[in-house]
């Protein structure tokens, strides 16, 4: 899955990875509700603390777990300081909390948590806010909630990083096995022609030498007629290695349903595809599958990949029990490889679940 793809680097990943700073907006909330009360000068402070704050967050929960020391503590003073101009800062503490179970180790968490607690309590009674109880209980319920969330959002990381890893060694097996078998075929095709060409070679060479020049003559037309057969030969198989691959892939994916009782008639009948597109129907392919195993509870399963030498049509139908299609991260890569290639595809919940992908051939 190269799948960690240029468009998700570009748009997804950017929105939610900071999409959800908007709800540190609630530590401004005092100073837009209560305006008047406050100086110039505590508006100024609050700003200001509120600014550092953001930049030195998108640094830390962009930083190593054995850096990010040098930005949690700077995180927790400004907390403690701007707690002395707005009450808003429960929120802060909030954030702080998150980027300390998003990014510490199991051990290190705790002494991070504990530095939380302390300094909400050290800034609520050295501030002399004056609805302590509202202001602690709120910020030490922020602060657990949100401390629960980053050590959550951290196992998610790190078992997409496990699961990325993974697919990419499949994907290096997939890539060595199918060199093997190249190999092989190749060597079938090219290994006793060309012991038989050699021979022939060597054979007319030495009847051309004994004056047998018209037995050497035979010999050279049939080297001759065998290096035309043999180049036929591998004329052939290298234009059928593209649809040995998509053809292979697609029965290993029928294999795979299956083994999972999944009945599965598959229809193939293309002709020989550009590298670009016979790549991305593999990944698109595949991923359907992958869909079908992990979230469908099918009993039958229809691939049917056709062309009319304009465009290739794919119609995938299994009858899992689906009612309504909820689009993850698998239909959207699945619609983004599609329009990649300037196609189009819809999905259908109609007595089970019908991918229909049409792709234009160049």
């Amino acid at each position: 899955m190269s799948s960690l793809s240029t468009f998700s680097k570009q748009s997804d990943k950017g929105f939610w990875k900071y999409g959800h700073l908007i709800f540190t907006g609630f530590y401004l909330l005092p100073l837009i509700i209560d305006f008047k009360s406050f100086t110039t000068n505590q508006i100024t402070m609050s700003l200001a603390f509120y600014i550092a704050f953001i930049l030195l967050y998108i640094k830390a929960i962009n930083c190593e777990s054995t850096n990010v020391t040098k930005l949690f503590l700077p995180l927790l003073l400004i907390c403690f300081s701007a707690t002395f101009f707005t009450s808003g800062t429960p929120t802060l503490f909030g954030f702080v909390a998150y980027v300390a179970g998003y990014t510490y180790n199991k051990t290190h968490r705790v002494y991070a948590a504990l530095a939380i607690i302390l300094t909400v309590l050290l800034s609520s009674y050295i501030s002399g806010m004056a609805k302590l109880e509202y202001f602690l209980s709120v910020a030490l319920i922020l602060c657990a909630a949100l401390f629960s969330y980053g050590i959550a959002a951290k196992r998610e990381r790190q078992y997409k990083k496990r699961e990325q890893e993974s697919a990419t060694q499949l994907e290096q097996l997939a890539a060595i096995a199918e060199r093997e078998r190249i190999a092989r075929d190749l060597h079938d095709i090219l290994g006793h022609s060309l012991s038989s060409i050699a021979l022939k070679a060597e054979l007319a060479n030495k009847l051309q030498k004994a004056e047998r020049f018209e037995q050497a003559g035979s010999e050279i037309t049939q080297v001759a007629n065998l290096a035309r057969a043999l180049l036929s030969d591998v004329r052939h198989a290298v234009t059928d290695l593209k649809q040995q691959q998509l053809a292979g892939q697609v029965e290993q994916l029928k294999q795979r349903l299956e083994e999972q009782n999944i009945t599965t008639n598959v229809v193939l009948n293309l002709p020989a595809l550009p590298a670009a597109i016979e790549s991305e129907l593999c990944l698109i392919i595949r991923e359907s599958v992958t869909n079908i195993l992990r979230h469908s509870k099918a009993n039958k399963c229809d691939i049917n990949l056709t062309s009319n030498k304009q465009i290739i049509t794919l119609n995938l139908f299994n009858n899992g029990d689906c009612k309504s299609i909820t689009p993850g991260n698998g239909l959207a890569g699945i619609k983004q490889r599609v329009e990649q290639l300037n196609g189009q595809v819809e999905f259908e919940a109609k007595n089970g679940f019908r991918l229909t992908a049409n792709i234009p051939l160049p």
